[in-house]
């Protein structure tokens, strides 16, 4: 009898294992919706953000890097303007944040935003990166910025954007300036409070052997990050919009987390060349200010912080008129 209930719990952790990987494959591997249904739910999204943007003046395309077809939202000032490069968040896509590049715009900037891998309409498995692809990526989006627009080229991210916006600093001398909503530095031990899932600092060796394990299976996104707490313009929680979003990313892999767990920087945060302005929201439920306070003071290149004591998280979509007038006068400043 002993013998048989072995048996049986062998059989069903392995069916159980099988489901749950198929069920990943799945859904990293979708058919994105068609031109009409994301254009319906676009307009509303924008309606409901309550975005006052002109998108006649943006035009859409796609470029292939680094094996993915990533795509683009620019829009143009001209050859000789500045321009910002834009990486999104955890989840969304660049049309998410399409005030924030119409009003950069707005000031003389050519603004390109990207989907990242996995995200939006760029191609690539729902949710499955790591912290070095999206700066390849990104990095891929700025030669292509270089070439056609020229070398005045600054970096700009939101949250998980802002922090790949600071391992390309890095990583690329080159960059003018980076503009970073949120950075982090993924040692494995005083980032683990960005997430809910702490482990004590002894099991993180374990952690990060069992998630290389489960790489590519993946897992709600709410398992680790708490998205209820912010809230858009209209009052729609993150969770929620994510939810109903066609193109945004529930779930990730443990390839994805374990990134996010440890990722070593290229250089140290104290040897970063590349001018450096942080932007945080006093009251962020997910980055604490003690923890980007702490990173930003160990910076020795030209560096600008503008805190918002009074906002929240999403302080890239619901105070772009705060945010707007001092990132493209420091960006000026630094790029002229």
């Amino acid at each position: 009898m002993g013998k048989k209930i072995i048996i049986g719990i062998i059989l069903a952790v392995g069916i159980f294992h099988i489901a749950w990987y198929a069920g990943s494959r799945i859904y990293q591997n979708p058919k994105l919706p068609d031109d009409k249904v994301l254009r319906e739910y676009q307009d509303k999204m924008i309606k409901q953000m309550k975005m006052n943007v002109d998108r006649s003046v943006m035009e859409e395309t796609y470029i292939n890097a680094n094996g993915n077809r990533l795509h683009l939202i620019i829009t143009a000032t001209g050859k000789n303007a500045p321009t910002l490069v834009f990486i999104p968040g955890t989840s969304v896509y660049a049309k998410v944040f399409a005030q924030f590049g119409y009003d950069m715009y707005k000031q003389g900037f050519n603004v390109i935003g990207f989907d990242p891998r996995g995200h939006g309409q760029s191609s690539g498995p729902r949710g499955n990166y790591t912290i070095n692809e999206l700066v390849d990526d990104t990095l891929a989006v700025m030669k292509y910025t270089r070439n056609r627009f020229g070398d005045k080229v600054a970096l700009a991210g939101s949250s998980q954007g802002g922090m790949t916006a600071f391992y390309a600093a890095a990583r690329d001398d080159s960059i003018n300036a980076v503009v970073c909503h949120n950075i982090a530095n993924l040692n494995g031990k005083d980032n683990i409070i960005l997430s809910l899932i702490r482990p004590p600092q002894f099991l993180v060796p374990f952690c990060i052997f069992i998630m290389n394990i489960y790489g590519n299976y993946s897992f709600p996104i709410s398992l680790y990050l708490d998205l209820t707490k912010e809230k858009f313009p209209d009052g729609t929680d993150a969770a929620t919009l994510i939810k109903h979003d066609p193109l945004a990313v529930s779930w990730i892999t443990f390839r994805a987390l374990n990134s996010l767990l440890r990722t070593d920087m290229v250089k140290p945060v104290e040897k970063i060349k590349v001018p450096v302005m942080l932007i945080h929201a006093g009251k962020d439920n997910i980055f604490p200010q003690a923890y980007v306070e702490s990173i930003y003071n160990r910076l020795t290149c030209k560096k600008k912080y503008l805190l918002l004591k009074n906002a929240e998280h999403l302080v890239m979509t619901n105070n772009v008129p705060e945010i707007v007038p001092p990132i493209a006068a420091w960006l000026k400043d630094i790029m002229r």
